[in-house]
């Protein structure tokens, strides 16, 4: 079902207790995305007893800066007032489109809309009964408003909106039928979700020969399943191509060794150094970098990160913003596609399985795998992408986002998740050309070698 309910739109933020300190408060609320701090009967977070917190109070920014102003008193010069623009007064009572009656529009402290939390504006006691209070001793119950409006989670968007409106506030708290604390919502989450424009939490993709594949786990837009198979099986034959003219040109200097090199079993001529085997290791990994890189698989692969930089970066879906984003991304799938060849080449020509070998190997995997990924990444496995190449991904991009606003809640099963990733078909295509090619090439070089 697509986005209709405030409830839908509740999202978590940082909240406070009636204890908590102020310093803590303000500083709490310069995370808060909306400027507002929620107060709750408990915290929101730990067992599961927490969920059934609820709304005591709420904070916003002014409420501090008044307190603040109050308690600093006559020591603080008078400020200049600005000219501003008149309040607006009140409008009479309004219908939403659904025929039912709204209160008329109330200012921010008003008491005469509904819903709203029983309490006080914000007020000052002393917090230990010991003397006047001061910006260290106040806590979150000092200077908390507790009459505030909140939101069901049932109401309709263009109600939550008129809530919003009503109160002035940036953001109110919605609760459930139960009157449990859900999270805060925000004009800003109505008129996205109106508009259609809301983002996944999360996007990954794949880089395919036809084009880009984007997923958030469940939906997905670009190409078809069956181009990632492709991808996977295209790695395969790159780094057997790789191992080939790794052979052919070991086999210039020596025969015996261009047929060993070619099935993998180079590593018996180690001297006990393994100096020979890294020079084998490191070869044969520039080669198959350099093979990705000439393919126009790499340019997809630019076009598959540069839009999900966009989206999350809040930018529009169009070439002349998505061209000026990066090429490489932390969260790159195509990082342990990489990695895990790099690891096979490192094994296949390891001059034995010791400790001594293995563990080197795991260490740099272990430390440097993200950093040597985005290396790759943006020196040899992307290359900068074509319009048409970048018109492909915003497409994906944009067909996730249709689906996301009409299937923002779909759960599906864990298989179905596990293929969305696209981690499966490129390793099924991978495992299909090291299955079928790799046994061909040690055949190949058995012959050779009797």
């Amino acid at each position: 079902m697509p986005f209709s309910r405030a409830g839908q739109l509740a999202r978590t933020v940082t909240t406070a207790r009636l204890s908590d300190p102020i310093g803590l408060v303000a500083e709490n609320l310069r995370e808060a995305p909306h400027g507002v701090l929620p107060v709750l009967d408990r915290t929101t977070f730990g067992d599961q007893s927490d969920r059934n917190a609820r709304v005591i109070g709420l904070i916003t920014q002014r409420d501090l800066s008044k307190v603040t102003q109050t308690l600093m008193g006559a020591n603080t010069p008078a400020p200049i007032v600005p000219a501003t623009i008149p309040p607006r007064p009140f409008s009479p009572d309004v219908q939403d489109s659904s025929g039912e009656h709204q209160p008329r529009v109330a200012v921010e402290n008003s008491t005469e809309a509904t819903p709203h939390l029983n309490g006080s504006s914000p007020h000052l006691n002393s917090s230990n009964g010991s003397g006047p209070p001061n910006i260290k001793t106040l806590r979150a119950g000092d200077v908390m408003r507790g009459d505030v409006p909140i939101i069901p989670a049932a109401f309709s968007l263009h109600n939550a909106l008129l809530t919003l409106e009503r109160y002035d506030f940036s953001a109110l708290p919605v609760i459930d039928e139960a009157g449990r604390y859900m999270g805060l919502i925000s004009r800003a989450d109505v008129v996205s979700a109106i508009a259609g424009t809301i983002r996944p939490p999360l996007v990954g993709g794949m880089a395919t020969p036809f084009g880009v594949y984007l997923t958030d786990g469940r939906l997905s837009g670009g190409v078809a399943p069956f181009a990632l198979f492709l991808t996977g099986l295209i790695l395969s034959i790159c780094l057997i191509a790789s191992q080939l003219l790794l052979a052919l040109v070991v086999g210039l200097i020596n025969p015996t060794w261009g047929a060993m090199s070619l099935s993998g079993r180079i590593s018996e001529l180690s001297d006990g150094t393994g100096l020979f085997n890294l020079l084998i290791t490191v070869g044969q990994s520039l080669l198959l970098f350099g093979a990705i890189r000439m393919l126009p698989l790499s340019g997809y692969h630019a076009a598959e990160h540069q839009p999900v930089h966009a989206l999350e970066r809040g930018l529009p879906l169009e070439i002349e913003y998505v061209e000026k984003m990066p090429r490489a991304h932390p969260r790159c799938g195509t990082n342990l596609a990489i990695l895990g060849s790099l690891m096979l080449i490192g094994f296949q020509h390891l001059p034995g399985y010791g400790p001594e070998y293995i563990l080197p190997i795991l260490i740099f995997t272990f430390f440097f795998w993200r950093a040597f990924g985005t290396f790759v990444q943006e020196y040899f496995t992307t290359r900068p992408a074509t319009k048409k190449q970048l018109q492909s991904g915003i497409d994906a991009a944009n067909e996730l986002m249709r689906k996301y606003q009409a299937e923002p809640f779909a759960t599906p099963s864990m298989p179905l998740r596990l293929l969305n990733t696209g981690m499966i078909p490129v390793a099924g295509g991978m495992l299909l050309g090291y299955g079928v090619i790799l046994p061909a090439l040690d055949y190949l070089a058995r012959f050779i070698l009797r």
